[in-house]
């Protein structure tokens, strides 16, 4: 048989995927070569060419497959956007030495007082191992305790993937569709990063970055696809302890036009930036992560192969080839097993399945942390979990369940190298107020039960709730379906005349059983999905309860979201007021001015003496 060189590659690939040798094959060697402007890293089946001022990926082929459009790039954001731009080129991996036979690249940027950039040190690996399509890469950030304050709000590595191979977004199995090319008309239509496509098959159709982003806990791989190249470029990980704001903070993958993104730290919904203050030291690895490219006959076939690749990473994670002092390897991790049960007399089927459970620092909250490392996992359907290859230290240990409106918390769990640390039974016993008089909503952090919150990543859903609810939100309890009659979000309706944006005042009916509480508080406890610039008055009877003024800055519901930064408030009020009879709550959302201005809620329970 006699093909080009570039189809032999591809042949081979359908036969043996990626990262998979044929029984007896012997992979060619990685290779390093210098040229005028760049060095090229190749093993016979990618090569990768590196910009020598920058790290920049210039290039990257799979066999002779050209696979990006333009050069990749490392960046960092505090308000202006920082590059490397002046780095020195270490070779910390000869493949000539090395016994694994791979090649390692470090392209590294001191920070310079006479240069307006972040104060920060910043290197960007490059790794190529023999028999493999994947380039892979991590980054470490530096900030000695002489440099002044600094950080940055977004860390990303950027590529734009040439769309002569590539056609088709795939993040998830609800999200892998085709998309046009990328000189298709389009408009803005609102926010800035909402486009209505103006001709070719997909006119009319709204695009957005924010319908592709996705939870951090448990996405590890996503990317472009060929639906007749049967190509496939992802990137694919094994970890997330290295992202900041826990398992439930949102961050980009990919997007139109042809985008392909690595999140290193995001500050989308509410989620914290990289804030270190003058005098302290710190220093944090992000990744590893690998550029992995695939071929195979269908895009399915292709994803199929992309998830078998990002399970065989989170498999060898720490990988051994990553050989750097800030990165403990195997060796040098501990692990943390036990199983969580929860005990609520007011729910006694409920169970810890399916709960989050991770480490991080005690304070503050771990969806605002982003200085240290978080490895968070999901318990089993017996509340069974074990957090592996943790990094040794002393954390606190958190975790939440769906369906349960609080929190668990376990303080001082050290975390030993090679130590197994087996915690047991940790009973939970959930904080409640008093007996619940009445719920709306399932609490799960988020707003996906309620009108339209099963559509998410939709645009203009805030532009719905004038029309759905004329008269704004007016549930009755035990009568009123709150996936019908509840909005996903309270925020703003257009001024008299259409004109501004107004706030809203919601009621929620409900009877108020004999015989009155005498003494004592009932709770009316409010979990929030997320909420932005809102302004929220309570009042029971039309009088006022708490008011909350000007919380939140998410934009979860400007971003397609269903939820952002979780937040919860209890309002206590004489319990006296429960008279027998009808009762009308009032949530007057007041903030107005803007369409964006809103709470989303999780879950509103009454709970009484």
């Amino acid at each position: 048989m006699n093909l080009p060189r570039g189809r032999l590659v591809l042949w081979m690939l359908c036969l043996f995927p990626a990262g998979l040798r044929a029984a007896g094959a012997q992979p060619a060697p990685v290779t390093v070569t210098h040229q005028a402007d760049r060095v090229v890293l190749a093993n016979g089946l990618v090569t990768a060419e590196l910009a020598l001022k920058n790290g920049d990926l210039l290039s990257f082929r799979l066999g002779d497959r050209e696979l990006l459009s333009e050069p990749g790039y490392l960046d960092w954001h505090d308000g202006r956007q920082h590059r490397l731009a002046s780095a020195a080129l270490e070779l910390r991996s000869d493949p000539a030495t090395a016994p694994d036979g791979r090649a390692e690249i470090a392209f590294s940027q001191s920070w310079s007082r006479a240069e307006r950039s972040a104060p920060l040190d910043v290197s960007l690996h490059y790794v190529l191992r023999p028999g493999e399509t994947a380039l892979r890469q991590f980054a470490v950030f530096r900030h000695p305790a002489d440099y002044p304050a600094g950080g940055f709000g977004q860390s990303r590595f950027v590529l734009r993937v040439n769309e002569g191979w590539f056609d088709t977004i795939s993040v998830d199995d609800s999200r892998t569709r085709l998309l046009p090319p990328g000189a298709t008309p389009s408009e803005v239509v609102g926010p800035k990063e909402s486009m209505r496509f103006t001709a070719g098959p997909f006119a009319g159709e709204i695009t957005d970055k924010y319908h592709y982003f996705t939870e951090s806990g448990g996405h590890f791989f996503h990317g472009w696809m060929g639906s007749t190249s049967g190509l496939g470029l992802w990137f694919v990980y094994g970890s997330t302890e290295d992202q900041n704001g826990g398992p439930t903070r949102q961050h980009n993958t990919a997007h139109w036009p042809r985008m392909l993104l690595k999140i290193l730290s995001c500050g989308h919904y509410g989620a914290p930036g990289v804030s270190i203050p003058a005098g302290q030291a710190w220093k944090k690895v992000y990744g590893p992560w690998a550029l992995y490219a695939n071929a195979a006959a269908t895009p399915a076939a292709l994803r199929a192969d992309a998830g078998r690749q990002a399970e065989a990473e989170r498999n060898a994670f720490p990988p051994a080839w990553l050989n750097h002092p800030a990165f403990p390897p195997a060796a040098g991790r501990g692990a943390v097993s036990g199983r969580l049960v929860v005990r609520d007399t007011h729910a006694p089927d409920q169970t810890a399945a399916g709960a989050w459970v991770g480490l991080a620092e005690p304070a503050p909250d771990w969806q605002a942390q982003s200085l240290d490392y978080q490895p968070w996992v999901r318990a089993d359907a017996d509340g069974r979990f074990a957090l592996r290859a943790v990094r040794p230290g002393r954390y606190t240990l958190f975790a939440f369940v769906p369906g349960v409106l609080d929190e668990f918390r376990r303080d001082d769990v050290e975390v030993t190298a090679a130590g197994e640390l087996a915690l047991g039974e940790l009973e939970w016993r959930p904080v409640r107020r008093g007996r619940p008089l009445w719920q709306i909503g399932v609490p799960d952090r988020s707003a996906a039960e309620f009108r339209h919150g099963d559509e998410p990543r939709r645009w203009g859903r805030w532009l719905d709730y004038a029309r759905d609810f004329p008269a704004d939100v007016d549930f009755t309890i035990g009568r009123s379906d709150p996936r019908l009659d509840w909005n996903f979000a309270q925020g703003t309706r257009p001024g008299p005349g259409g004109e501004g944006w107004v706030g809203t005042t919601w009621r929620v009916r409900f009877e108020a059983p004999a015989p009155a509480p005498t003494d004592g508080e009932a709770v009316l406890r409010l979990a929030f999905a997320a909420a932005h610039n809102a302004s929220l008055r309570v009042l029971l009877d039309g009088k006022l309860l708490g008011e909350k003024r000007g919380f939140g800055s998410d934009n979860a519901l400007a971003r397609a979201g269903v939820h952002g930064r979780y937040s919860t408030w209890d309002v206590a009020f004489p319990a006296r007021l429960l008279s027998p009879g009808p009762h009308v709550l009032s949530l007057e959302q007041s903030a107005g001015g803007a369409p964006f201005k809103n709470v989303m809620y999780d879950c509103l329970r009454l709970e009484t003496p």
